[in-house]
């Protein structure tokens, strides 16, 4: 018996029919392997057998992305047809059978020369050499928006796109950008691509403690989590994944690699992978803790052979991304109604130092328990609030000197 005749038992004909039935059915294989349930995959391999019939393309071809575009586009403002495409392409590619966009970026050697250096020689993370390469195409699109070679950028077009940059970042990250620009233009200069050096760049000012407190108040912090709904899969997870980010002050990049194994019932301790710092911290668990990762695992964890603790919400059930988390807890708060569409993940974070400080916890301990190598990352997570404010306030005289008496 066939893939499709599993998974369509009363229709199964109708696709072993098709001209593309060995397609549809490596397809509908693929799926499965990946935990998509088999009502959604039948809808999957369903759209693809509509477009495939519909395109002039013999089966078993090698596609490219254009071809893929124009054989979903006739049907994508039908349902689920864009998801489609997206998972058909997804199959093709990890088949071999997608060839890669066409790069009509003129700078793309040196970008891809660039990436190399950081990895090889610099040993950058992924996500920064991301950001390095995000900033640098920025600049050769603002400053050489023709394709000019390298040999024409100049001050005053590197100048412009800075300015250009400056209206829509925050003068923090405006400084991270320029330190971006300065590492290319230095690679660049030390290569003899560029024959003058432009990599003295003016860096905007910028103060450790500048910015307001980011922390909530615990009782909204409670009212947030209050809120979620836990009566699916999707609402246990989300709240587990602000709970332990509130009481115990993870990162979204440190929610998201914990596993089952990282749960010490007996201990009752979490062990939590830090990939900021590179390193690892093992926090003790309360009993409510204990208690709601019992029930999530048997409640709202979708049984599968991963071990990862936290899975996406929709099929394949892979990883859950740190950004994922930052759109979930953007959706949470705005559907609770609190006053707190301004906060990010973070904020948890910042409210959980903070709350240990209130209650009299030393510095040390609270950067301990938040995995700092040193007390001044745990400074920042202290800022100075109004509250704290009124308690040292001078009193204000009630008499004033007049003209010529004392003061």
């Amino acid at each position: 018996m066939t893939i499709l005749h599993k998974l369509f038992v009363r229709g199964h004909a109708r696709y072993t029919a098709s001209p593309h039935a060995e397609d549809l059915a490596a397809f509908a294989h693929w799926l499965l392997e990946r935990d998509y349930l088999s009502r959604y995959a039948q809808r999957l391999v369903f759209r693809a057998m509509h477009v495939l019939e519909s395109f002039d393309l013999p089966p078993g071809s090698r596609w490219t992305c254009e071809q893929l575009d124009r054989a979903f586009h006739p049907f994508l403002h039908l349902l689920m047809y864009d998801h489609a495409r997206h998972t058909w392409g997804v199959f093709l590619r990890s088949a071999g059978r997608l060839a890669p966009p066409q790069d009509h970026n003129p700078h793309a050697s040196v970008l891809t020369a660039y990436r190399d250096f950081l990895i090889e020689v610099r040993g950058l993370a992924q996500t920064t050499i991301i950001l390095h390469i995000a900033e640098v195409g920025a600049l050769l699109r603002n400053a050489l928006p023709s394709g000019q070679p390298l040999e024409q950028l100049t001050a005053p077009s590197i100048e412009r796109h800075i300015r250009q940059r400056a209206r829509g970042v925050t003068r923090r990250f405006l400084r991270t950008s320029i330190g971006c620009l300065r590492g290319f233009l230095r690679y660049c200069f030390d290569r003899h691509l560029i024959v003058t050096p432009l990599d003295l760049l003016d860096q905007p000012v910028c103060f450790r403690d500048e910015m307001p407190p980011r922390a909530l108040d615990w009782p909204l912090i409670q009212k947030l989590l209050r809120s979620v709904d836990r009566t699916d899969r999707s609402g246990w997870r989300d709240f587990m994944m602000l709970h332990l980010m509130a009481h115990y002050g993870l990162r979204p990049s440190e929610v998201t690699r914990l596993t089952m194994d990282a749960i010490h019932w007996e201990n009752r301790t979490l062990l939590v992978e830090q990939p900021k710092t590179r390193s690892w911290l093992t926090l003790p668990l309360m009993d409510e803790t204990l208690d709601l990762l019992r029930r999530y695992l048997k409640e709202g964890r979708r049984p599968n052979g991963r071990g990862e603790l936290f899975l996406a919400a929709l099929a394949p059930y892979g990883l859950v991304s740190s950004s994922s988390v930052s759109q979930m807890f953007k959706s949470r708060a705005h559907k609770s109604g609190l006053p707190i569409a301004h906060a990010s993940p973070y904020a948890l974070r910042h409210s959980f130092a903070m709350r240990l400080f209130a209650g009299g916890v030393g510095i040390k301990v609270i950067g301990d328990l938040m995995g700092h190598g040193s007390l001044v990352s745990t400074s920042v997570y202290l800022r100075l609030q109004t509250d704290a404010l009124r308690e040292v306030a001078l009193p204000v005289p009630t008499e004033v000197g007049t003209k010529g008496g004392a003061a």
